[in-house]
């Protein structure tokens, strides 16, 4: 699970490990709790090296990864005439690109076993176009369309590709 340091991520973690489940999480910095079943480890999603290390680590440790739920996302709330492109770049490579790295070499590990399950978080903001939340908006709505198309490319090895989009969930 991605963005295993606070909300949605930290609660997934906790619920899934207390259920029994090795959990495998992440975030840019210390999880800041532990947890019995629970793995941190400090990763930018964005950043293809340390993805990598991480999903190589997980692979020997445990010998497969059975379910991805990408999770970790940036959002901030700027009309897109106030948007600096360094914080639209930003967005961009955690939301998009740091899911599809996370797809990626969680997929190779999954292919080995013929099954997996991978989850990415999206948002219902997308469809209902709200202002200031355009960058944020296109990063999820091409995770919705690379989800998709990882579904078809992936399903040949019994691995499926599911995007979540909720509503509005009120976390820290």
């Amino acid at each position: 699970i991605t963005g295993t340091r606070k909300g949605i991520g930290q609660h997934l973690a906790k619920t899934y490990a207390k259920r029994g489940f090795l959990v495998e999480g992440c975030s840019r910095g210390d999880a800041g709790w532990e947890g019995e079943n629970y793995t941190h480890a400090n990763v930018d999603v964005a950043d293809e090296k340390a993805v990598k290390a991480w999903i190589s680590g997980i692979a020997k440790r445990r010998q497969r990864i059975d379910v991805v739920i990408n999770n970790a996302a940036i959002a901030t709330m700027n009309h897109v005439l106030l948007t600096p492109a360094a914080t639209a770049n930003r967005m961009l490579e955690v939301n998009v690109t740091g899911t599809m790295l996370v797809c990626r070499d969680a997929a190779k590990v999954m292919m080995r076993k013929k099954y997996g399950r991978i989850i990415n978080f999206t948002t219902i903001v997308a469809p209902i176009a709200l202002a200031g939340e355009a960058i944020y908006a296109a990063s999820k709505s091409a995770v919705v369309t690379l989800t998709r198309i990882l579904a078809y490319e992936l399903g040949q090895w019994g691995i499926t590709c599911n995007s979540f989009g909720a509503t509005p969930i009120m976390t820290d």
